[in-house]
């Protein structure tokens, strides 16, 4: 495996191969003044098989050493069909189960807390026991058009995006609310609580930046152009991480100062859904949506 150096001038990475695959360099291209002083190494460490089905997102439980892959199955945004289903990854990248959980029709964005799985599936929240693999609760909620990723609080709240409404639902102590409802946020996507914002990658908009908690007001933007924003991780450094359906993983400081593209899979035809995290390995999941894998790559900023 090569491993790919970001260096001031900036080094973009081209397609992640199939499983087994040497991630390939490919040749620098200037950067922006805001990425002169960046350096991030990224590289591959591997791929799942094509056995998932249209992952749409991946998330990594500290508490069970589990990643959680939500598989869209046949995607159909209009018809609840229900060939959707959650897999369980090992943090190595091994398919223990594919169909952990199945009976889901478009499952996408997912968050834990307390024990259970909450999965954005269409126009309801999916509460399912990790323990018993078992669905409890589902949640629907009412005029809902296209849910779509999930973050939960410190203290169990759970927000949900709505990108064709341009609605945040929270899920509290099993009572559902709009939390914000701002045609600003132009089809909000990812959604990340961290401490006292939420960030959001607006996939209209195509930009990534903070909600206040207080006002409820999209803040100044952190990072702009980067059409069909997706998911949101934050890394172990406290910088964050944000991807673009259409293929593209985006490295931002804490203070959103710098920004630096770190994947760009778009000639390929390789999206990256709504990523995830490894915090004790700074490995980040990439889940390929079309390509039905998850790429898992080795991110250390210097």
């Amino acid at each position: 495996m090569r491993l790919i150096l970001f260096f001031a001038i900036g080094l973009f990475l081209t397609a992640c191969g199939s499983s087994g695959n040497q991630a390939e360099e490919t040749s620098a291209e200037a950067t922006s003044p805001e990425e002169a002083s960046l350096s991030v190494d990224f590289q591959e460490q591997w791929a799942t098989n094509t056995v998932l089905r249209t992952p749409e997102s991946v998330l990594y439980d500290e508490e069970t050493d589990m990643i959680f892959v939500a598989n869209i199955g046949t995607f159909n945004r209009d018809s609840k069909d229900g060939d959707g289903f959650i897999s369980v990854l090992a943090p190595d990248g091994v398919v223990e189960e594919l169909n952990w959980v199945e009976g889901l029709n478009d499952p996408k964005g997912m968050g834990v807390f307390d024990g259970k799985l909450y999965v954005a599936d269409m126009d309801e929240v999916v509460e399912i026991s990790i323990a018993e693999a078992q669905i409890l609760n589902k949640y629907p909620i009412e005029g809902a058009l296209f849910l779509n990723d999930i973050t939960i609080n410190g203290q169990g709240q759970v927000y949900v995006s709505d990108s064709d409404d341009d609605k945040i639902h929270m899920l509290d102590g099993g009572q559902l609310s709009v939390w914000l409802d701002d045609s600003t946020m132009q089809r909000p996507n990812g959604l990340l609580a961290d401490d006292n914002q939420m960030l959001l990658a607006s996939a209209g908009g195509g930009f990534l930046a903070p909600i206040d908690l207080d006002s409820k007001q999209v803040q100044e933007t952190w990072l702009e152009n980067i059409p069909s924003a997706d998911g949101i991780i934050k890394t172990m450094s406290g910088d964050y991480i944000v991807s673009t359906w259409q293929g593209e993983v985006h490295y931002v400081t804490a203070d959103g100062e710098q920004t630096m593209k770190l994947l760009d899979t778009k000639a390929e035809e390789i999206n990256a859904a709504d990523i995830g995290y490894i915090p004790q390995q700074n490995l980040l999941l990439v889940p390929t949506f079309n390509d039905h894998r998850v790429v898992a790559y080795k991110v250390t900023a210097n």
